[in-house]
């Protein structure tokens, strides 16, 4: 079961194709690693890049920040980007992975904070969405992340745009304007991400 992840957020100083051809290369050296399932390379908007790892457990997050991969994401910073990248270690709360990922396209960014007392409730919520999400076909991976204490949020990858669609107007946002009233401190973040490339891997 996964339950960490790694999540990094970096702007570009080069141009897109290059930036789109490292990520590639470097889902390339994450695929050897065998505490890595997941690892997508993932494109904002005005140059802004990202990537998020997933791990069973600390060790194999630990393993990865220690890894080659990570090495080469960091040492990239001069030549790449305008800064070092922001790094996030995330707990996942519930995920949905596929035994094989492919035709991965697009992405789906919710972010949100709890009201003060509500963290364990909206955790709840959170887990408690697995099941809807396990039904929308469309959907081809989903995580439930908790960032700390307070902020929470989702990250869905999809084929097109209309599957994309399809879920953020699904049953989850409706659970999340239902309850964000009494739950969540504000309207959530929404960001629609391109997915550059990806990885996965099952359990050996």
């Amino acid at each position: 079961m996964i339950t960490k992840a790694l999540l990094f957020r970096f702007e570009s100083q080069t141009d897109e194709d290059t930036m789109d051809t490292f990520l590639e290369d470097l889902a390339t050296e994450v695929s050897w690693e065998k505490t890595t399932r997941a690892w997508f390379g993932i494109r904002y908007m005005r140059g802004e890049f990202g990537v998020l790892s997933s791990f069973e457990d600390e060790a194999g997050r630990e393993a990865h920040l220690a890894g080659t991969a990570m090495a080469t994401l960091v040492g990239a910073e001069h030549r790449l980007m305008t800064a070092a990248p922001r790094i996030t270690k995330v707990e996942i709360l519930g995920s949905k992975m596929p035994q094989v990922l492919e035709g991965v396209a697009k992405g789906l960014v919710l972010r949100f904070k709890a009201k003060p007392g509500k963290e364990a409730e909206v955790a709840k919520m959170m887990r408690d969405c697995l099941p809807l999400v396990e039904k929308e076909a469309g959907t081809l991976a989903w995580f439930a992340n908790q960032y700390d204490e307070s902020h929470f949020g989702t990250f869905a990858v999809f084929a097109d745009n209309a599957s994309r669609f399809a879920h953020l107007t699904g049953q989850i946002p409706r659970a999340l304007g239902m309850t964000g009233l009494s739950l969540l401190g504000g309207a959530p973040e929404v960001h629609m991400v391109d997915i550059l490339t990806g990885t996965s891997r099952q359990r050996d």
